[in-house]
């Protein structure tokens, strides 16, 4: 069963482009790990100014074995520097 996650952000003041760099980088790495599927940046048709990230996995476990490593809690925890409080977090299995 496929296991979905999604984070939406929104930047701090200022910090767009940071945040975007951030995101970008931390899509890009997941992408690389055993069992993903697909990893992937995502910009609003509206002008809310979040950003969103969006990962499929072969399974949860594999998903949970990606979050943990050094590279992948590093990025999550310089993206949080940069982004206001409010981060969804969000989990799916497919149907």
């Amino acid at each position: 069963m496929t296991y979905i996650r999604l984070s939406i952000v929104r930047p701090r003041r200022g910090e767009e482009k940071r945040v975007e760099e951030l995101i970008r980088k931390l899509a890009e790495a997941l992408a690389t790990t055993e069992g993903c599927l697909g990893s992937y940046v995502l910009r609003p048709a509206d002008e809310s100014g979040e950003l969103a990230r969006i990962a499929m996995y072969e399974n949860e476990g594999v998903a949970e074995k990606a979050a943990n490593t050094q590279h992948i809690m590093s990025l999550r925890s310089e993206l949080h520097l940069f982004t206001e409080p409010e981060q969804v977090e969000r989990a799916f299995f497919s149907l």
